[in-house]
């Protein structure tokens, strides 16, 4: 009878042991993961190193790079902890981290390790247009121009962005291997806000080419000012928004020389400027109606030599008839105004003719599009 009863009380030892878990505590709920997996090799290094605790917090992070310790920092919350520089090129890291539940209780130890890429080349921004403090226009787009052809565009376009004070929609196009423009779908608002921010750091943008570095800038939309020059009624007419404040007699491009329509934008204010024809493809140097001349109060709208200016020899024909080569003239009083008064970025529409301003006529063509087919040209278009 004994015997019975101690293999009875044997048994519900056992059964409260498994009920209560004899032999230890409970495992901690706490874990450890991070953005960056175990073993990764060749890693671009563009994003962060975080490492995130779940329901517990951080209570020991130890990183080094190559054998040297790492700085970073744990959130307020005590769930995160991020890198506090950006990751290094051609460099091992070790990771090491550990969580308490809410318990007391450690997670299993993190202990992970990865190595970075060394880029095969270093791809930057060279500059922008418009340049940091620039207040322009309300036709200017964001020009981006890399030092050297991006390969992989989608890659860098994401890292790409615009940043404006009030709701702007806008887009990216792709003019070249080496230059981004972006504008908005309609122009811009006066007084807009806009911050260019390229972060490239780590980036591969094709062929391990990188970049090393992060660009900012900072630019100002000024005044809404807007020209509209009307070949058939031989008048050149400027607007400060919404109202007319000027209409100037002009003579336009002859039928030979069409000035051609479209918005155009004022890209570079002189107050002179060497013009001659045989430089956009007009009257050889010698030729009949060749000629080769410094004329005053210029300001250039497109890059195939067209400008608004002052010429007196065309004077009389000013209001009446058009005979220019393609440039828009203007009286004395008249180019000095306009000059004066025109901010860079500033749109310059040209109606009544049949020639259109293209993307070949310059560097600004962006306006020469129609939306719908603009937004094509972004790499993100059909990107997942």
């Amino acid at each position: 009878m004994r015997g019975v009863v101690a293999c009875q009380l044997a048994i519900a030892s056992l059964v409260a042991c498994a009920v209560t878990a004899c032999g230890g505590p409970d495992p901690s709920e706490a874990s450890v993961t991070t953005s960056i997996p175990d073993k990764t090799a060749q890693l671009a290094p563009s994003d962060p190193l975080v490492l995130t605790a779940h329901r517990g917090v951080l209570t020991s992070v130890n990183v080094t790079a190559n054998g040297a310790p790492v700085p970073g920092e744990i959130d307020r919350s005590g769930h995160k902890w991020q890198i506090n520089e950006p990751l290094a090129f051609g460099t091992t890291y070790h990771v090491q981290a550990v969580a308490h539940d809410q318990e007391g209780r450690p997670s299993i130890p993190l202990n992970s390790t990865f190595t970075t890429a060394t880029p095969t080349d270093i791809v930057n921004v060279d500059r922008t247009r418009p340049s940091d403090g620039d207040t322009v226009g309300i036709a200017m787009p964001v020009s981006i121009y890399f030092d050297k052809p991006v390969q992989d565009k989608a890659a860098v376009e994401r890292r790409l962005q615009i940043e404006t004070s009030v709701p702007t929609e806008g887009s990216f196009n792709w003019y070249s291997d080496d230059q981004v423009n972006w504008r908005p779908k309609e122009y811009w608002k006066a007084g807009t806000q806009v911050k260019v921010k390229a972060n490239l750091y780590g980036i591969d943008t094709g062929g391990g080419v990188m970049g090393d570095k992060n660009f900012e800038s900072n630019f100002t939309i000024g005044r809404d000012q807007r020209s509209v020059g009307d070949i058939d009624n031989h008048t050149f007419t400027v607007y400060q928004d919404g109202q007319e404040i000027r209409k100037m007699d002009a003579s336009y491009g002859q039928s030979a020389y069409p000035t051609q329509y479209g918005i155009h934008v004022a890209t570079e204010r002189h107050d002179s400027v060497r013009m001659n024809s045989w430089s956009w493809g007009g009257p050889a140097r010698g030729a009949p109606g060749s000629y080769d001349e410094v004329l005053p109060n210029a300001v250039r709208i497109s890059n195939n030599g067209e400008y608004v200016h002052t010429n007196t020899a065309s004077t009389g024909a000013q209001g009446n008839s058009n005979v220019t080569h393609g440039c828009v003239n203007l009286s004395s009083t008249d180019g000095r105004w306009f000059l004066e008064f025109t901010q860079i970025g500033d749109p310059v529409e040209i109606i009544g003719t049949e020639k259109p301003l293209t993307k070949a006529d310059g560097d600004i063509w962006d306006w020469t599009v129609p939306w719908e087919e603009y937004v094509k040209g972004s790499a993100l278009y059909h990107a997942p």
